[in-house]
Formats: structure tokens, sequence, C-alpha cells
């Protein structure tokens, strides 16, 4: 991959390098696959001659001539969103060498641009060899997920901005010997610029002791600003971790040697490191913190300085999304994407140790006629009712998903024999004939399959799915 810095409005010029290992970045893609249901995601980033594939997921990813660059091509006659079920049926399209097999066979598309200070420079796009429609919220989803991209460019380039402006200030306190006055009013700006950054910035000498803490970062600490002057030469020791509350993301407590500020005299520089403040009568706080030594003219170091941005919103934010991915709304069962996942490692599972997997493919008897009859909302109440039925009949470690509108699918791994599947349909009939709340009873057409060798979680899926038809044809 190439090494060409993006355009400053669009990232501050860290390269595409750089980019690319970037951790959070990778994760929304993956989330944007998750959410648009397809296996291939990406982010580009594009400049006047090449696309550039950032933190590819499903597929290798390169860089490649913007003539040939679906995304430039689509940004260039507008950026809005993009989502199309097969785009070699559009003539468009039809002839590029990602769709016509030069490149790639690009069937189903989705993409939204990355628009930074009004200019697009980019797209998150997603897509499939096969050709299929996306939910009727994939643009909508793609989009959102677009801004979390943009939002983490737009923090990134005040992280370098921070860090050019900190080794700005370590060098004039260097030269304030030989320019005293000029140093004097250069610190003072510095300082009062500091003060004002929305980023939190900690600032320690060669010897490790801090002389820095600017007001963001006091605060997040919960140091009273009337006390500010208390942290002036301190050194950071294990007190001090457990004074401030400095613990990881899940809540365990920092070591010493964790602290990102500590890492840097040994590491010598920080990326991205997340950590979290837990004081008392506070919600926890998560950060993002980078650092680097500061070293002279000759090398020598003189210091270090961490910049931190409380990433507890976007964390937030990404496990919300990640859930939505993963989960049906109405019934918080797991969803089509965690089904495949699951029954994946129950695949893996069969090959080590030679216990098949049991698929129950459950259809509700009569839904259609619920809604026409009693309305959705009645609907909607057998279908939550269905899903409690079928999570109370199962074992703990099987999966029980809802994958679209009135279909259910059981997931049970290591189950070794058919007469124990069986037994867990029927103990399903008998929960649906019998309701818990005293409702109406409901009754399911279920289709049973085992996983054999050589299954994936598409032919195991299908096998269950003809099992089903096939009970419901004889109850005609």
């Amino acid at each position: 991959m190439s090494t060409t810095t993006t355009p400053d409005r669009a990232t501050g010029a860290l390269d595409l390098a750089e980019l690319g290992r970037d951790a959070e970045l990778a994760a929304v893609v993956r989330v944007a696959a998750a959410v648009t249901g397809v296996p291939c995601a990406t982010l580009n980033l594009l400049d006047a001659c090449e696309q550039h594939q950032l933190v590819p997921h499903g597929f290798p990813g390169c860089s490649s001539p913007a003539e040939e660059s679906l995304c430039a091509t689509m940004t260039a006659e507008g950026p809005r969103v993009r989502v199309y079920a097969d785009l070699s049926t559009d003539p468009r399209y039809a002839d590029n060498p990602w769709v016509d097999g030069r490149r790639s066979s690009v069937r189903a598309y989705a993409s939204a641009p990355l628009l930074v200070d009004g200019l697009a420079v980019g797209t998150l796009c997603v897509f499939d060899t096969a050709p299929h429609a996306f939910p009727a919220d994939a643009g909508d989803r793609l989009a959102d997920l677009a801004g979390v991209v943009v939002a983490l460019f737009q923090r990134r380039r005040q992280a370098r901005q921070l860090a050019v402006l900190a080794a700005a200030r370590a060098a004039d306190r260097d030269q304030a010997q030989a320019a005293a006055s000029h140093a004097a009013r250069s610190e003072a700006f510095t300082r009062a610029l500091l003060e004002a950054l929305p980023v939190g910035v900690v600032a320690a000498d060669a010897d490790g002791r801090i002389t820095l803490f600017n007001r963001l970062g006091r605060q997040w600490h919960g140091l009273p600003e009337e006390h500010a002057d208390q942290v002036a030469g301190a050194e950071l020791t294990e007190d001090v971790v457990e004074r401030f509350g400095l613990c990881t993301p899940d809540g365990r407590r920092l070591a010493l040697a964790e602290v990102p500020l500590a890492r840097v005299y040994t590491e010598d520089r920080v990326r991205d490191a997340h950590m979290a403040i837990d004081l008392p009568g506070h919600p926890l706080r998560v950060l993002r913190a980078s650092g680097t030594r500061i070293r002279d003219d000759a090398g020598r170091p003189t210091g270090a300085v961490v910049a931190m941005m409380d990433v507890t919103a976007q964390v937030e934010l990404e496990a919300r999304l990640r859930e939505a991915a993963l989960h049906d709304a109405l019934t918080g069962l797991p969803n089509r994407a965690l089904l495949l996942d699951r029954t994946e490692q129950a695949l893996r599972v069969q090959e080590r140790e030679g216990l098949p997997a049991a698929v129950l493919y459950c259809d509700l008897d009569g839904f259609k006629q619920v809604n026409d009859t009693l309305g959705h909302a009645a609907g909607d109440a057998a279908l939550v009712r269905m899903a409690a039925a079928l999570t109370s009949v199962v074992r703990p470690g099987d999966t029980v998903a809802r994958i679209g509108g009135d279909e259910f699918v059981v997931l049970c791994p290591g189950t070794a024999t058919e007469a124990a599947a069986r037994g867990l349909a029927e103990r399903l009939s008998a929960a649906l004939a019998s309701p818990a709340d005293g409702g109406p009873a409901l009754r399911s057409s279920t289709g049973l399959a085992l996983s054999r060798a050589g299954d994936t979680p598409d032919t195991l899926l299908s096998r269950a799915d003809a099992a089903m038809y096939a009970v419901k044809r004889s109850r005609r």
C-alpha cells in the first residue's frame, strides 16, 4: 500500500499506512459489513490519481487508478449514499474493472461519502460478489457509520496539531535562558492555548516529574481548580494511579507501568492506548491516549507529552452499533449474521471433536392470519412469545435466532443424536401449546437437520429450511 499522505483537509497529514493500522477504523468497517449483511467492506480514500482501500474486510484490498474506481466515479456524479442490488445490470458501471471481472466481480454494492469540510475525500463501501437486495435501512446505517469515520479523522487531526504544539512548547522552554523575554511570551501564549484545547494534555520532564496538566486533563482526573498547582513537580506513582482512578475500559485497575505517560518513558512512543478514569460519584470516562518522548537537537530526551481524547460516547456508540448489527430489534435474539458466525464455530467443533450440531428451523404457523385479522401489534406479540418459548426449552450453550419474519432457528452445538434434537422439538411444541402467560396456543412447523462433514453454515441451514417446508406441506 502506498504511504502517500492524504489531503490535510481530510486527515491532518496522517499517512495511509498509519490509517491502515487503525483499530477503530477497522472496527467501523467490520460493523458496516455486519449491518448491511454483506461479506466485504472497505474504507476508500481518493486523491487525484488513486483510490486507496484502507482496512479492507473480507477481501485483500489494494490501491488502484482513480479512473477505475467505482467510488471515484460515483462521487464525481454527486456525493450521496448509493445502494445497488446488482451493478452488472446498470450500463453506467457494467464495464467497470471492479464489476466485469478484471479486478473483481462486484454485484451488490452500497457506499456512503466521507465529507470533510464539505469535501468528499472518500467513501465507506460494502459489497458482495452475488447480487441481492439490501435491507431497507442499509443506506441510512452506512451514512451513520461514515459520520463516525469522519469524526475519527477530525480527532486525529486535533491530536496531530496538539503534538506539534506540545513539542514547540518544550523547545521554547529549552531556549528560555538564551531568549528569556521571548520564551516567556511564547510560554504564556502556549499555556493559554493548551488550557483552551478540547483535549487533555499531560507533560513531564526528563526525570518523570509532571510539568504540565491542562485544564481539561485536570477536570477529567477529578482535580479541583484550586488544587491545580499540586501536580506541578509531582511524580507518577502507584498512589497517584489509585487517586485518579486509572483503569482499563473494563474496570481493571492499571498498574503503574501500564499508564500511557509511564509507557512513553520505556517505549518512546505510545499510540491510541485506551484507558479509563473511574472516580467515585462519576460515570466511567474512557480516554484514548497517544504520547511521545521529547528530545533536544542533540537527541537527548528532555521529557514526554501525552494527549488524551474522551472517546466515551464513541465507545458507547460502537457497542450499540455492534448490538444492533447482531440482534433482532423486536425480540432481542441473535439475527442471521450472528447465527451464521456461531454455526461456523459449531462446525469447527464438529471437525475437532466429531459431535454434530443440530439445527431446528421453526416457522410460526398462522402468522399471516394473525397479522391480517388482529393487526401487527398482535403479530409482534406472537413473535415475542415464540422467542420466549424457544428460549425456555434450550440449553445454556444453544443459540435461538430470529432470521426474518416469523422464521426462527435454534442451533444446538455438540448434539450427538437426532433423537436428542427431536426431543427438543417436542419440548418446543409443548411450550407453544401451553404458554406461560396464559395466551392463546401457538404452533410451529419445525424442520431438523444434523450437520455433516463438509457442511457450511449455508448448506446446513438450507437443509433445515427444506425439512421445515416438508413438515408444513404434510399438514395441508
